[in-house]
């Protein structure tokens, strides 16, 4: 159910009487002698602990984040901050995994010196650390700091239901090998506008992958751990080799594989253990590839870094947005926050798009 602002500010009263009535009554309790007085006071007591419980339960349903009393009242507290800096999408995905994004850029400057005409770059990672922005990251901050282009030297879909954001395509596989090599050219038929009745192998021998009008392609795809398939590392093999057997000089193409991986950042089950070195392996043997993981929790000090850039330095203004963050969280992330400070990234990006939303009206 969703609540007015001023309704959460009316429970939030309810239960401070609540608890300043508990807080009187509970010593008189110890104190108290008479029998009959101490029947009333403890069932005083335990009729105001309902109502307590049932505030605070209602409270955590009306501060979720995933809901909309939740985002409203976490839009309340941003609309206070004095953002100054100019905002791109840029600023939905760019917050921490500065040494993942040095590592990126490290791999990415030794391909080309190698010159590789393809990229593949695989990211593991449990859906709460949201592998796929890291990616999107990339694709941003390889444009504009290491290549000096616009978008438009790159041949990518983008979403307009999401900010135009980078658009994640499901990656192509079937019941054998033969099955997804057929619907991988398929894909590519479909992706680059090719003539599908023309053989894969000549495509690629033409030098049109990717189009010629474009500087970079970058295909970014994702995979679920319960998709794996057994002949996976040899479908992959077939894909890098290729992708690698087109002539070389012609535009770059990137390849970004996300696989999701369930609580990665916590465990790792059998089943993640074998792709993992699967997918170490295809890296070993091909060093046009690269992998990363896992991806961890943001720590809290990176989102206050993140809204310093954007021209906020005032924490009397940042904290109240925090705490109303914390507030938000489900009882498992809200332990983990008050341990080590760290967020769950869906949650940090949850911030960055209301942010994004309210100072680019």
């Amino acid at each position: 159910m969703t609540h007015t602002l001023d309704e959460i500010k009316g429970f939030e009263q309810q239960l401070g009487l609540i608890v300043q009535k508990l807080n009187a009554l509970r010593p008189s309790l110890i104190l108290q002698t008479d029998p009959m007085v101490i029947f009333k006071l403890e069932a005083d007591i335990a009729q105001l602990e309902i109502q307590q419980r049932d505030l605070q339960k209602l409270l955590s349903e009306a501060y979720n984040l995933g809901s909309d009393s939740g985002q409203t009242r976490l839009r309340e507290k941003i609309k206070d901050l004095k953002i100054s800096a100019p905002m791109g999408r840029i600023h939905l995905v760019n917050c921490n995994r500065q040494d993942v994004r040095d590592r990126f850029e490290e791999g990415f400057d030794n391909k080309k010196r190698m010159g590789a005409a393809n990229h593949f770059y695989f990211m593991s990672a449990c859906p709460t650390q949201l592998p796929p922005s890291l990616g999107e990251r990339m694709v941003y901050e390889m444009l504009g700091d290491l290549l000096d282009e616009s978008m438009n030297a790159v041949h990518c879909r983008f979403d307009p239901k999401n900010h135009d954001r980078v658009k994640l395509e499901k990656f192509p596989f079937g019941y054998s090998l033969e099955k997804s090599q057929d619907m991988f050219r398929e894909f590519c038929a479909g992706w680059f506008g090719w003539d599908d009745r023309q053989p894969f192998a000549e495509a690629i021998a033409a030098n049109r992958l990717p189009l010629a009008r474009h500087k970079y392609s970058v295909l970014p795809f994702y995979l679920r751990k319960n998709d794996w398939k057994s002949f996976f590392p040899e479908y992959f093999d077939w894909l890098a080799e290729q992708l690698a057997a087109r002539p070389p000089g012609g535009p770059t193409l990137l390849v970004f594989l996300v696989f999701y991986h369930e609580n990665l950042h916590q465990e790792r089950d059998e089943k993640s253990t074998e792709i993992l070195a699967a997918v170490d392996a295809l890296c070993g043997k091909h060093p046009n590839a690269g992998h990363f993981y896992p991806l961890d929790p943001v720590h809290l000090a990176d989102l206050r870094y993140w809204f310093t850039d954007l021209g906020e330095h005032n924490t009397a203004r940042l904290d109240p947005v925090f705490r109303t963050l914390a507030e938000g969280l489900p009882e498992e992330e809200l332990a983990q926050f008050r341990q080590s400070q760290k967020l769950n990234m869906d949650r940090v990006e949850l911030v960055q798009e209301l942010v994004f939303d309210i100072y680019n009206k």
